[in-house]
């Protein structure tokens, strides 16, 4: 630390939901802040929690400095570099992870708090989203893209499905009981409600087609895996270009959209 930083330079939140915040280069814990507290909350998935911070210099100063200021280099620390290298991109997931995080129970955000009717206070509460009932045909949307910041990334994850028997019972929700399926929890006024006892329970499925996005997030090309219904065999269709793929190809990283089939559902 040098005397009088604060003439020299100042320190701003780049990227948060209000402008122009400023710390104090002076505070000697100037990242002690509820601006910091929010940008870390939202700083999404995919890496640790960072917050960016914009130094606005004295030009005169800076130039002294650093020199000419259209060859400046800021080289990151190691500790940026490592961080990096830990939170890197996965490079191949399954299916049934893919349904484990989407189904897992997270915890709301302080400003997501919601007031208990009761005591009257607000309550960090959880969230947890379940399956509750499956279609014949299961058409499953893979997210492809990571929002960093104000700028989003596509992702080139490979995500491993199966062409046949995925079994979805170990995610949809435990609510077996005697006569009926009572499905959540509901308060004492209110009614619980029962599904029928005819309820489907053989959640096995087969593939039948892929859609298949190739490109970034700004333009691309669409093909699709199509299982033919008639001989059982997998194609790739490529705009008016047909022809047999190996069922081993079917599972690529350009896997965008998989289409299920509830296997005892009866064929139109």
């Amino acid at each position: 630390p040098s005397q009088g930083t604060g003439a020299l330079f100042r320190i701003r939140l780049a990227g948060g939901s209000t402008p122009c915040i400023y710390l104090s280069p002076q505070d000697p814990r100037p990242l002690c802040h509820p601006a910091i507290d929010r940008a870390l909350q939202l700083s999404g998935a995919g890496g640790p929690p960072h917050v960016k911070l914009t130094v606005e210099w004295d030009m005169s100063t800076k130039e002294r400095l650093f020199g000419n200021i259209q060859e400046e280099v800021v080289q990151d620390a190691e500790s940026v570099r490592l961080q990096q290298q830990a939170h890197r991109q996965q490079q191949s997931c399954t299916l049934d992870e893919c349904f484990q995080l989407y189904t897992k129970e997270e915890q709301l955000a302080p400003d997501d708090a919601w007031r208990c009717p009761h005591c009257k206070v607000p309550q960090q509460g959880m969230v947890k989203l379940s399956l509750w009932t499956l279609p014949d045909i299961l058409i499953i949307h893979l997210k492809r893209f990571r929002q960093v910041a104000e700028h989003r990334h596509k992702l080139t994850t490979l995500v491993r499905f199966p062409l046949r028997g995925l079994d979805m019972a170990p995610h949809v929700a435990q609510r077996g009981q005697p006569g009926g399926q009572l499905v959540g929890r509901w308060a004492p006024w209110q009614p619980p409600l029962r599904l029928p006892p005819s309820c489907p329970r053989d959640y096995l499925y087969d593939l039948y087609a892929v859609c298949n996005h190739h490109g970034s997030m700004q333009g691309g090309h669409y093909t699709a895996y199509c299982c033919n219904a008639l001989d059982g065999r997998w194609y790739s269709y490529d705009d008016s270009r047909v022809e047999g793929v190996r069922e081993a190809e079917v599972s690529t990283r350009s896997a965008y959209i998989l289409f299920y089939q509830r296997r005892d559902a009866v064929s139109a």
